[in-house]
């Protein structure tokens, strides 16, 4: 093979930079240099592809060969800490130019697909980078794997393979032929009986293991080689090999075989949830509707704000995970998930930093960064200046764009006052509500980056101080600089609400009728007797505009003011009865003291330099930036947080108004009920595309219970759980029951054999899944039990204990997940699902190939 100095692409031979062209051309370069038999071909190295360098015409006249096979070769694929076997695309059978285009742009997608991304989360690490290979490919007879060190016995090297390629032996879609080989003492050649043959398949098993495809000089010539590429690589490998139709032996992959951790499962990686900020703002158990309103909400937001702010859409793919896991539930109360925020933080330029500043904005806790390549935290310092440019022209303008935040929220309020939804059909409520989604996903980011801004110089700000003022009590001298800041929204109620008690003091028969009367009973008075009619005006014109604001105002199942003004008179009566200065009297003696400790600070700095290498720049003009910075945006943020309520309040009523218009139609029983549905369900329910519209009652009725006995519970304020895994909680009854009605009792059996993928024993509640889309039937700690697996099954594995898989072998995507997280697992188990119960206690015994069943779990 020749190939020109310019071209993007080298021989395989070549590729020696794993960090130019990925770990497996790496290793297969490596092979090819000891003598072992590889397959010729070439690599694109990573970034030729973004560079628009490759031309597949070209490339396709320089390979030599009339049938490629493209695969991937990623920086950290193939190592000894992640595989990402079966993640990424190979495309087989490239046998013209625009094939070889296409299958060039299909492997480059794969790294960003969706269970790439879900991979990586879950085992806390990122690609760095991606090469391609374009291999020569063999017309197989028979093709397999080899351990050179079983999973469950180090003392024995273990075969896998089937006819034709490997694709059916991947995908776990047939039970592979199995064969058990003695590693030898030292260097005695392997040979006959160093071996032995399993049969796992049946003569009935529409795709037995073919045991006779092997003989066996083949045998002993693949061990003596997968030996020999142990000592070259110095550790235990996973082998894939190919015999071609003309009995040619073919290397065509050597990897690291991925060790399981030693303690606990997703390699001992654990969740950091807080309710720290987030319980102020929804305090009591939450609804369905306000959960997923929420994560949707969290999603966009955090996304958002990073296109506003520059983040490559690169960068984004790769926080997309942890972007999909910003709050989560234990005990039906909201929870941050700590671990995934300070994953995104961390992911951009300074994010240590950023997660320093929300730890300290919102009072939570630090967790350990995720991991990150070396190549991935140099990418970062390319988009610092893009980053830097248009963060600073966001915050140019905040003032201009919290107002147009301030006028979407005021036009939405408007067209959804209370008076003018009681004659509007279903319809123009859903028109209201999908309004109300348009702008908590799309048109948030001006509130958003308010948020942002205050949570920044906040932590600027206390940076600043703790340096200019080391000896200072810092949180004292923090919190004196921002109190009683001016024009601050949140303090207006509060001098509303002392005018209005003013006004009843006043008056010699209200005073009196405040003194002696309840809340209900001074409602009725001052609504209906007309000497009152100037308190009832103002109390009235209160309610218009700051009515909204209350405890639990997002909590969308709480009644505000607006809805019921009896609380809000019993404030108002605490009010009346109060004497001495008025909140406005007091919130001015602050800010006097404010402004006070502000100069006296600034005085203190006014004469030093920010650095020797900076005389000219004091450091009283950088705090004082800083501090003026950190006053606007705490303002400008508490402006967007009234809006919010004002928002959701009136979410509330158009959803309330949904449920009258539900309730007339037999669909639900109390308009109330709406509040148990998702915000897809009400979208679904109310457009007629719900699947189950008759059988929205009991669905209601059944998440009832379930709120009610979770919120019945107390979690703590912050929690730490495994990946995948929930608090301990009772179920109420009949809702663990889903037992399957189709499944026979095997006669007399107590338990099944197959083979063990994953060494080590779990004991738990067998949930049975036929496919992906019913993991809604799988409870944290699950065992699952599945026929078969594929890359789409990756997100579930975090959530399982054990695995019971009915086909498959050492290389199905299963095991070899299994095995990275060390999950107890047993593949080859003929008809598992059908002889398992669900719901039954069964025990996975991943060393002996096992799978216990108790009298209760044979179906």
């Amino acid at each position: 093979m020749t190939l020109t100095a310019s071209s993007p692409i080298v021989p395989l031979t070549a590729a020696r930079d794993v960090a130019r062209y990925g770990g497996k051309a790496a290793n297969l370069a490596r092979l090819m240099r000891s003598g072992a038999p590889v397959p010729d071909g070439v690599v694109i190295p990573d970034g030729a592809i973004d560079r628009n360098s490759v031309d597949a015409v070209d490339v396709w006249s320089r390979i030599g060969f009339s049938t490629a096979i493209v695969r991937s070769s990623a920086v950290g694929e193939d190592s000894a800490d992640a595989s990402f076997a079966g993640q990424l695309d190979s495309i087989p059978d490239v046998t013209t130019p625009d094939a070889l285009r296409d299958a060039i742009a299909r492997v480059w997608a794969s790294q960003r697909s969706d269970r790439v991304l879900a991979y990586q989360a879950a085992r806390g690490i990122t690609l760095a980078g991606m090469g391609i290979i374009i291999q020569r490919q063999v017309q197989a007879s028979v093709s397999g794997v080899l351990f050179t060190v079983s999973p469950t016995d180090p003392a024995e090297m273990l075969l896998e393979y089937c006819g034709g390629m490997g694709e059916a032996l991947v995908s776990g879609a047939v039970n592979p032929g199995r064969v058990s080989i003695r590693r030898p003492a030292h260097d005695t050649p392997a040979g006959a009986g160093l071996y032995r043959w399993t049969k796992t398949a049946s003569p009935d098993d529409p795709a037995p293991a073919e045991d006779f495809l092997l003989n066996d000089l083949q045998i002993a010539k693949l061990t003596r080689l997968a030996l020999d590429i142990e000592r070259t690589f110095g550790a235990p490998q996973d082998i894939e090999w190919t015999i071609g139709r003309d009995g040619q032996l073919w290397i065509v992959q050597s990897r690291p075989i991925t060790t399981p951790p030693k303690a606990g499962r997703s390699d001992g990686a654990t969740v950091r949830w807080s309710n720290a900020n987030v319980n102020e703002n929804f305090p009591q158990p939450i609804s369905p509707l306000l959960y997923s309103v929420a994560r949707l909400g969290y999603y966009h937001y955090f996304r958002n704000l990073g296109r506003a702010f520059g983040v490559s859409r690169d960068r984004l793919a790769l926080m997309e995970p942890a972007l999909r896991q910003i709050i989560g539930v234990h005990g039906a109360r909201m929870y941050y998930n700590l671990t995934s925020i300070h994953s995104v933080l961390r992911s951009v330029p300074f994010g240590d930093v950023l997660a320093g500043s929300f730890n300290q904005f919102v009072g939570a806790e630090d967790t350990a960064a995720a991991r990150v390549g070396p190549a991935y935290r140099l990418k970062q310092a390319t988009e610092l200046v893009v980053i830097a440019a248009k963060t600073t022209w966001q915050y140019l303008f905040l003032t201009r764009r919290v107002e147009r935040f301030e006028a979407t929220v005021d036009a939405y309020a408007a067209s959804t006052h209370p008076d003018r939804l009681s004659d509007k059909s279903l319809p123009d409520l859903l028109a209201d509500f999908r309004g109300f989604m348009d702008i908590r996903c799309n048109r948030w980011n001006n509130a958003a980056l308010a948020d942002a801004g205050a949570m920044v110089c906040y932590g600027l700000l206390q940076r600043l101080l703790a340096r200019a003022f080391p000896g200072r009590d810092q949180q004292t001298l923090h919190n004196s600089l921002l109190k009683a800041l001016p024009n601050l929204v949140s303090g207006v109620p509060a001098l509303k609400l002392w005018d209005l008690s003013r006004m009843a003091r006043a008056d010699k028969d209200l005073r009196a009728l405040f003194d002696r009367g309840s809340a209900t009973d001074i409602l009725a008075e001052v609504r209906t007797n007309p000497r009152f009619c100037a308190f009832r005006d103002a109390l009235g014109h209160f309610l218009e505009n700051w009515g909204f604001r209350c405890s639990a105002e997002l909590m969308l199942t709480v009644p505000s003011f607006q809805e019921d003004a009896a609380p809000l008179i019993d404030l108002l009566k605490a009010y009346v009865a109060m004497e001495g200065e008025s909140p406005a009297d007091i919130l001015a003696r602050q800010e006097r003291e404010r402004i006070r400790e502000t100069h006296t600070a600034l005085a203190a700095l006014r004469g030093r330099p920010v650095s020797a290498f900076l005389p000219f720049l004091r450091q009283s003009v950088i705090v004082g930036t800083v501090l003026s910075w950190t006053q606007r945006s705490i303002q400008l943020r508490e402006r967007a947080r009234l809006k919010q309520a004002l928002l959701y309040s009136r979410l509330r009523r158009v959803t309330l108004r949904m449920g009258d218009r539900l309730v007339a139609a037999g669909r639900i029983v109390d308009s109330g009920d709406i509040f148990f549905l998702t915000a897809e369900e009400v979208e679904l329910l109310a457009s007629g595309g719900a699947m189950f519209p008759h059988h929205v009652k009991p669905l209601i009725a059944m998440r009832r219970e379930a709120h009610r006995t979770l919120g019945a519970s107390v979690p703590a304020d912050s929690i730490e759980l495994g990946v995948g895994e929930y608090l301990p909680a009772h179920l109420p009854e009949g809702l663990a029951s889903d037992k399957r009605g189709d499944v026979t009792r095997g006669d007399g059996a107590e338990h099944l054999c197959g083979v063990g993928a994953c060494s080590g024993s779990a004991t738990a509640r067998a949930a049975i899944l036929l496919d992906v889309t019913e993991s809604n039937k799988l409870s944290s700690g699950d065992v699952l039990v599945t026929k078969q697996t594929d890359p789409g099954w990756g997100p579930i594995f975090p959530l399982i204990s054990g695995l019971v898989i009915e086909r498959g072998g050492m290389l199905s995507h299963g095991a070899i997940i299994a095995r990275e997280f060390g999950i107890p697992s047993v593949v080859g188990v003929k008809d598992a699902t059908r002889l398992i119960a669900h719901g039954s206690s069964i025990t996975v015994d991943g060393d002996r190939g096992i799978v216990h069943m108790t009298a209760a779990g044979v179906a």
